[in-house]
Order: structure tokens, then sequence, then C-alpha cells
């Protein structure tokens, strides 16, 4: 089902990856970064109109759109069974689990830095949790067009069948004695990373293999979500990096 993704940064990794997906490419304002997109769309062949900003806002039911949208679907998840397939034979790999995100920006910031820090997945419970949406797919620069992600039902038993597939798993946990400057990951490793707020569910937790905690030196004793994650991504690569 088409909707309308909207964005400078969502747009552009649309078209660079689903080209043939793009119905059509609306332009509502011209802003620094908008006529290289143009050429691109141009160049794949999708139809661009020009429209109104009002019209663009309704269209959107945002004014965060950056003077730019595209009809198309939303990326599509990907089966976790096909997700451990894929990286069975890979020496190192790295999974990114998410536990009650529901705010879109902190879901789209985690996808950001998982696509950077070349994550192979990102899994994100069914319920609890921030969808996959243009609110999003904008807070993620387009990220989520090119990590692949898992929605499924059961947070539990989606660990385990990863640790099944050979990978330990760490949760983000800021009460627990080991840190992560002391924590050798696996070559396989499942990250798990709850909500600032709520955290991660005690059952969920105790899933995982490991707890692991990111110092902290100041008054305020708690990370954003999106920050918490992008730490625990790059420590991994830190250790072993990517080819």
């Amino acid at each position: 089902m088409s909707g309308f993704i909207y964005g400078l940064n969502p747009v552009r990794e649309l078209l660079r990856r689903r080209p043939k997906e793009v119905e059509q490419v609306l332009i509502g304002r011209k802003e620094q970064g908008i006529e290289e997109i143009i050429e691109l769309a141009k160049s794949v062949r999708a139809q661009i109109k020009l429209v109104t900003r009002g019209e663009l806002d309704q269209i959107t039911q945002t004014r965060e759109h950056q003077g730019i949208a595209a009809k198309a679907s939303l990326p599509q998840a990907v089966a976790l069974e096909d997700i451990l397939k894929k990286v069975t034979s890979k020496p190192e790999a790295l999974i990114l689990f998410l536990d009650q995100i529901e705010d879109p920006q902190n879901l789209g910031a985690i996808a950001r830095s998982a696509e950077c820090a070349d994550a192979d997945a990102l899994v994100i419970p069914e319920r609890r949790s921030a969808g996959i949406t243009p609110a999003s797919l904008k807070a993620s620069a387009g990220a989520l067009e090119w990590v692949p992600f898992s929605i499924i039902t059961n947070l539990s038993r989606a660990l385990e069948q990863t640790k099944e597939a050979g990978f330990w798993s760490y949760a983000a946990q800021a009460s627990a004695k080991e840190n992560i400057w002391q924590t050798k990951f696996s070559k396989k490793s499942a990250i798990l990373i709850g909500s600032e707020g709520k955290g991660i569910r005690p059952l969920v937790q105790r899933t995982c293999d490991f707890q692991i905690s990111i110092p902290l030196f100041g008054k305020i004793q708690s990370l954003n979500a999106s920050v918490s994650a992008a730490i625990m991504l790059y420590e991994y690569r830190r250790q072993f990096p990517a080819t």
C-alpha cells in the first residue's frame, strides 16, 4: 500500500534503493539539496509534480517534509529466520534488538546508527514499539531503506532463536557491574537496547547472556536510548572493524 515518504534524505535514499517503486515525487519548495534529488528522480524516470507548500503539508500531515515527498510504500520487514540464514556463513555479525522504544525519533536515530555501524539487522517488537512510519523513516535519514529490519511478536523467543544461531547476547543495563569497556564482544553479537524510561522488560533481560553498562560521570544518570545504542554499536565495531 502506497503512502508518502517525506524529507530530503529519505526521498534520496528511496530513489537510490527502490527507484521502481516510486510512483511520484512531489516538490513543494526549492530548498538546498532538492535540485540534486530532482536530477536523481529524472535519472530513474520518476514522475515529478510541483505542488504548493500547503498542499504538501496536507498530503504528508506534517510541516517537517523539507519541501519534498515521494509516493511509495514503506520499506518492508524481513523475517528473522531469513536474516539469520543470511549471516550463518559470516565470521562476524551484529544484530541490534530493541525493547519498548516507542518514540519514532528514537527509533529512527537508532536505525541511522545501526546502518552507519554496518549492523546486519534491526529487530523490533510488534507491540510496545514505534512502527516503521514516514516519521521514523525521516528520523533515520533514510537509513531504514538500507538496514534490514524484522518485526517480531515475541522478543524473548527471537533472542533465543538468535542465540541458537551462534550469537551471544548483551543487554544494556545501567545497574550492571560489568561495563562496556570491560566487555569482550563475541564475533557474532546481539545487542539489546531498552527505552530510557521503561528500560528492558525483566523476562527479556533474563534471556540475555550478559548485562553491561555504559559508564556515566555527570549528574544525570541516564542516556537517551539512541545514544546508548550508538555507543554499544561502535564499541562492537571498535573490537571488530567492518571490512
